[in-house]
């Protein structure tokens, strides 16, 4: 699954710019872990900005205003300090930290938009590379800049097709009102397709750009793209092992239905199939069923007819042959051949491009 974690200032971050250091060696211990279970994680990470007052304020002497010229200094400040803490806390894993500074103007041109696509698509073949985000704050062009790290990691989840964004605050989720209001409570869950769009507090942390609603515009915009996203509080204990252990915490925001069109393609494409691929009688008596939201997996095909490569549509059958749906294969036929029947090997057609004919 790939997944993309944003994580705030306020959230790891005292008030004076100390990094609280439990709570990020709890995110790191809970992300090397879902990396070593074979997921493929991105960190978007703030603090350059907090980081960089707290040395400029013990080193030098000097309190920093918030010109953006004065930002960008204690940006180019903090930011090495940031990554050293992530690193080191890491190798203790076994991972190295990788370091990607972007500003809003590298996606303006289709050219750098691949670029960063090609290196991330690298980065994350990599087990033992974990790529963390910031936004170049140190050069970024003030009218240029983004709203916040939640539209850059937006961008970075729309541009990997994540499956999941993890948005990570301060604060426990959503409220539908301030959330120091005691009569607030959390929106536990946003399903755009059957009751809209709530109204949220407009309240911002201390040292961060944006809010809830920046937040929430994110995760509109996720959701048409049919990514979840999930709001919550980084001190909630394990919280990203128990969102994937499908555990509730915070806010989740569904995805829309918009992402089934492509089902609806592939259900009704003429598109001539090139190959063909059996799955088991277990696998079959599961399709049937129809009570699971299931991915291909190699270990419940049986046998493959035909060539195909990564992208084609393929057809699918019973193990008495009979057509039983089509689905977007993600790798080659020779690469399937050497998965056939094996565990823990990477999903051949995911849901999202899976089209099942259930009058069997």
């Amino acid at each position: 699954m790939k997944i993309v974690i944003k994580v705030g200032t306020q959230a790891i971050l005292a008030s004076d710019g100390t990094v609280l250091e439990s709570t990020m060696q709890t995110l790191v211990e809970q992300i090397s872990h879902l990396q070593k279970l074979g997921h493929q994680i991105i960190l978007v990470s703030s603090g350059a900005v907090g980081s960089g007052r707290k040395v400029a304020r013990e080193l030098l002497g000097k309190e920093y205003g918030t010109s953006t010229a004065e930002k960008q200094v204690l940006a180019s400040l903090g930011q090495h300090e940031l990554l050293h803490v992530y690193s080191n806390m890491f190798k203790s894993y076994g991972i190295l930290a990788s370091q990607l500074l972007l500003t809003k103007q590298e996606f303006h041109t289709r050219q750098h938009y691949l670029n960063i696509s090609r290196l991330l698509k690298e980065i994350l073949q990599q087990k033992n590379i974990i790529p963390i985000i910031n936004e170049n704050d140190s050069v970024a062009i003030e009218e240029l800049m983004f709203t916040d790290n939640d539209e850059l990691s937006g961008l970075i989840a729309s541009q990997i097709n994540a499956d999941k964004l993890i948005i990570l605050t301060s604060v426990k989720g959503v409220y539908d009102g301030n959330p120091n209001d005691p009569e607030s409570k959390i929106i536990s869950v946003i399903d755009p397709i059957q009751n809209g769009w709530p109204e949220v507090s407009t309240t911002k942390t201390t040292h961060g750009r944006g809010g809830m609603i920046t937040k929430l515009g994110i995760a509109k915009k996720m959701s048409d793209l049919g990514i979840t996203t999930h709001i919550c509080s980084v001190h909630e204990k394990n919280v990203i092992k128990e969102i994937m252990n499908d555990k509730h915490y915070g806010t989740i925001i569904l995805p829309s239905k918009k992402k089934s069109n492509i089902k609806r393609w592939i259900a009704f494409s003429d598109t001539k199939q090139n190959g063909v691929i059996y799955v088991n009688s277990c696998l079959f008596e599961i399709i049937k069923e129809n009570k699971r939201i299931i991915s291909l997996l190699p270990v419940g095909i049986e046998k493959i007819q035909g060539e195909f490569k990564k992208g084609d549509l393929v057809e699918i059958c019973s193990p008495q042959g009979d057509k039983i749906g089509v689905g977007i294969a993600k790798y080659h036929s020779d690469k399937l051949k050497d998965y056939l029947g094996l565990k823990g090997k990477p999903e051949f057609i995911h849901y999202d491009q899976l089209h099942f004919n259930l009058g069997l």
